[in-house]
């Protein structure tokens, strides 16, 4: 089987991403290889803040708008709900891939409002804050964190080499 790197990119009607749309996948595919990741498939969705809120309440218990949200195949989040809502993880599941698939790594779900009011605060181009997002959002799906203070070095370190090219 080949080694690639398939990215699927897909937007909700109403965001013009069309003109970003290469480089997101690019960038996407930059921040997989410098982690060693050579064959995969995954995907890039980008929506608005409601859908990315509702998400964030049902997979983290957090009920608010936020900028990216990563769903690994691999790697199961942290949940900050309370224990009474009985939430139950998927990591004790195993997906078995068939012989000559790649394999799916998982998806990347971006609020495209928040990157634009983010692309503001933080003095950049929407596009850069978009390819920024899927850096993050992709590093999140291999395991990456920033909750403790060496694993957010780490994850700012490579989050700015990949942004550099």
């Amino acid at each position: 089987m080949e080694e690639s790197i398939v990215l699927n990119c897909h937007y909700d009607d109403g965001f013009d991403i069309e003109p970003f749309k290469v480089d997101l996948i690019k960038v996407g595919k930059n921040a997989l290889q410098k982690c060693g990741i050579s064959s995969c498939e995954a995907s890039i969705y980008i929506t608005g803040d409601e859908y990315l809120k509702s998400l964030n309440e049902r997979y983290r218990g957090i009920d608010e708008v936020t900028d990216v949200l990563s769903f690994s195949n691999d790697h199961e989040g942290e949940y900050y709900g309370v224990e009474e809502d009985n939430r139950v993880g998927l990591s004790h599941l195993e997906f078995i891939i068939p012989d000559g698939l790649t394999k799916q790594i998982g998806e990347v779900v971006i609020s495209f409002p928040q990157a634009e009011r983010q692309a503001l605060e933080h003095k950049m181009n929407l596009q850069e804050e978009l390819k920024f997002l899927v850096i993050h959002g992709f590093l999140h799906l291999l395991g990456y964190d920033h909750i403790k203070v060496d694993e957010r070095k780490e994850m700012e370190s490579l989050e700015k080499e990949i942004m550099a090219g």
